[in-house]
């Protein structure tokens, strides 16, 4: 029984850290996808506007 505790211990353990890891990766997504509007709009927007782009 003493065995079971532990495994159980450990599955418990590696889901609270597969939950981290998810935060980390959306937090990643998003600061990606914020860089990107930022460059987007800042960048490129005004280079289509003026017509220089397309």
């Amino acid at each position: 029984m003493r065995n079971f505790a532990q495994k159980d211990w450990r599955l418990s353990r590696s889901a609270k850290k597969s939950s981290v890891d998810m935060d980390q990766t959306t937090a990643l997504g998003g600061l990606s996808l914020a860089l990107f509007g930022y460059i987007l709009y800042h960048f490129i927007y005004p280079l289509i506007e003026k017509g220089l782009i397309f």
